[in-house]
């Protein structure tokens, strides 16, 4: 029997006729007040329910007013980001909030990822008042792509796991904690592998398709579906949510999304679901 379907998001959107992601609308440097609520809209337009919001990019954002962890926050950014998520709640929506992101940079304009020693103490700094208004959390995005063993994925996400709780009804409430990958690869011979195994300690699968989502229209449905359908048999029981697969919002990423979705052991999918 398929597990529901509980998470819709959608990473890829239009703002002002241009592709956009909502990663860093939570205080990436272009953020603003009015982008954000756009993409409330964009939201409700196509039934989305869930946006992942990323803090740490080398390139696009950092709650820091200086060098990581080694300076002040940066009280604009924070207040631009709790107003955003106080938003975001006030109309129903999930937030997740997602740590780190490592993108190739040659001169990062927030370069934390050099600070490693520092990732684990900003990690107990962030996540106790995070938990009292997200979702779940995301220890980055892509982490097959930075310097990040297994191993270390590991450790990141149970150190979170540590601090992810709320109070619920007086009840103490363990929030998802979990990573973002693209461990699913095809062989010379077509033959669907995992480059890299399921984090042992995640609550969820947050998967990347194997192509980057600008190309997912060049993917057939049942090629998608069997990439998810093979993560789901691999994944140690735990359910999958795949957050990037296609940028689009026509009738192939419909069909593809509502595949993936039909799933059993798929939670969520990320792009457009409509008719």
């Amino acid at each position: 029997m398929s597990l529901p379907l509980v998470v819709h998001s959608k990473l890829c959107w239009k703002y002002r006729g241009e592709r956009d992601v909502c990663w860093y609308l939570g205080l990436g440097d272009y953020t603003s007040v009015a982008r954000q609520d756009a993409y409330i809209r964009d939201m409700d337009k196509f039934g989305a329910n869930t946006i992942t919001l990323n803090l740490m990019n080398e390139e696009l954002s950092s709650v820091f007013s200086g060098e990581f962890m080694r300076s002040s926050l940066h009280e604009g950014k924070l207040k631009l980001l709790g107003n955003f998520i106080a938003r975001l709640k006030n109309s129903g929506k999930i937030v997740v909030i997602t740590y780190f992101d490592c993108p190739p940079a040659d001169h990062p304009k927030y370069p934390f990822w050099r600070y490693g020693d520092r990732l684990a103490p900003f990690l107990e700094l962030a996540t106790p008042p995070l938990a009292k208004i997200a979702d779940a959390f995301i220890l980055g995005i892509e982490t097959g792509r930075g310097p990040c063993s297994m191993d270390i994925v590991e450790a990141g996400i149970g150190l979170i796991q540590k601090y992810a709780v709320r109070m619920v009804n007086g009840v103490e409430t363990k929030l998802p904690v979990f990573t973002h990958e693209q461990n699913v690869r095809r062989n010379k011979n077509d033959k669907l592998y995992l480059k890299r195994r399921v984090a042992r300690n995640a609550a969820v699968v947050g998967f990347e398709t194997m192509n980057h989502p600008y190309k997912g229209y060049e993917v057939s449905v049942s090629r998608m579906v069997a990439e998810v359908k093979y993560l789901v048999a691999h994944s140690g029981g735990k359910p999958v949510w795949v957050i990037e697969s296609n940028d689009r919002e026509d009738a192939h990423a419909r069909a593809q999304n509502r595949a993936m979705a039909a799933l059993p052991g798929v939670i969520g999918v990320g792009g457009v679901m409509g008719k």
